[in-house]
């Protein structure tokens, strides 16, 4: 049953169908705030023209990665590497080359650089408790690293400059934030670590774990259009509604927990996705319905390319990392220590 979270709202869903009931709902339940925090006026604002990435666009964002992965190496070692600063230019470019087809390795740096420069100046704006007005100093900086953005992908011949720039920032935040949470967690357990280097078909599974424990987009906000129920509790038109996949990856019956042998459900456990009668991904970390993740498939392939390279180096971190939620979640500090793997 959804739960009002005070008097006026929010109202928080709590089961994973009354979440894909709202998130698929689309004329029901609108999305309020573009990336920006400005509001979405009208239905034509909403309209997605990014469509599901191909393989090809898939394998072309992968070559990056691994080239970048690779570049970036040798720097990769050592006491207090940000994982969020190293992951920065892989992810970046990675993400635009899949979806800048029209763009050779110039123009797509370059974008990737443009769309860094946005995500920075974002940052306040979305840390802000309330949406900063149109004169303030952060409104203006976010507003001028979005129009160089928007400009420069014009340049190039991109379709639909505006949902680019937007597929372009939220497929590279995101997995920057996940490949965080993915280096920070590992450094945190050795004994995971192990396992990977024994048995590579635990790569995806540490991936799902912690899109499960710490999903980037924690909160998929709606609004109702009208006069609704969700799991038969009225709500009237305009109430706030909130989705979370972190919650629903709490869930006993989304998650094998300890009654199947698996570690309790507060823990990272790759091991849970073996069975294929779980289906991984069942708490919705890409949200559903018309507003879910274009780049479902690069964002999984991106995290488990990390993963892999990863597993290269011991991690270690003396204590795990706290939240930080002011714009989505990432660990706080995201640092660890890298050293050289020693063969035993």
């Amino acid at each position: 049953m959804p739960v009002p979270l005070g008097p006026g709202g929010p109202t928080l869903v709590t089961t994973l169908e009354d979440s894909k009931d709202v998130l698929v709902r689309s004329e029901d339940f609108v999305v309020p705030f573009n990336v920006s925090r400005e509001r979405i006026r009208s239905d034509r604002d909403a309209v997605k023209h990014t469509p599901p990435l191909s393989r090809e666009a898939v394998a072309r964002g992968l070559v990056v990665l691994s080239e970048e992965l690779d570049r970036c190496t040798a720097g990769f070692a050592g006491p207090d590497i940000d994982t969020l600063d190293v992951l920065r230019g892989p992810v970046s470019r990675s993400t635009a080359a899949a979806l800048l087809p029209e763009a050779d390795a110039t123009q797509r740096d370059r974008i990737a650089d443009l769309v860094l420069g946005w995500i920075d100046s974002l940052a306040p704006v979305i840390a802000a408790p309330r949406p900063p007005r149109r004169w303030t100093r952060i409104r203006r900086t976010e507003s001028r690293s979005r129009h160089l953005l928007i400009t420069g992908l014009a340049e190039v011949g991109c379709e639909h400059p505006r949902a680019r720039a937007t597929a372009l920032a939220a497929g590279t935040q995101v997995p920057i934030a996940a490949g965080a949470w993915s280096l920070t967690q590992l450094a945190c357990r050795p004994h995971v670590q192990t396992a990977l280097r024994a048995d590579s078909s635990l790569t995806l599974g540490v991936v799902w774990e912690t899109l499960r424990l710490f999903p980037p987009t924690w909160l998929l906000p709606r609004v109702s259009t009208r006069d609704v129920r969700i799991g038969g509790v009225p709500l009237p038109a305009y109430s706030i509604v909130l989705v979370s996949p972190l919650a629903l990856g709490r869930l006993e019956g989304l998650v094998p927990g300890p009654d199947e042998g698996f570690a309790p459900l507060a823990e990272l456990d790759p091991t849970r996705w073996r069975n294929p009668d779980h289906r991984p991904g069942a708490w919705l970390p890409f949200g559903a319905g018309v507003h879910s993740c274009p780049g479902r498939s690069l964002g999984l392939a991106q995290l488990d390319a990390i993963v892999a390279w990863a597993s290269g180096f011991d991690l270690w971190a003396s204590r795990a990392p706290g939240i930080d939620a002011s714009r989505g979640l990432a660990p706080a500090p995201a640092t660890i220590d890298v050293r050289p793997l020693t063969r035993r």
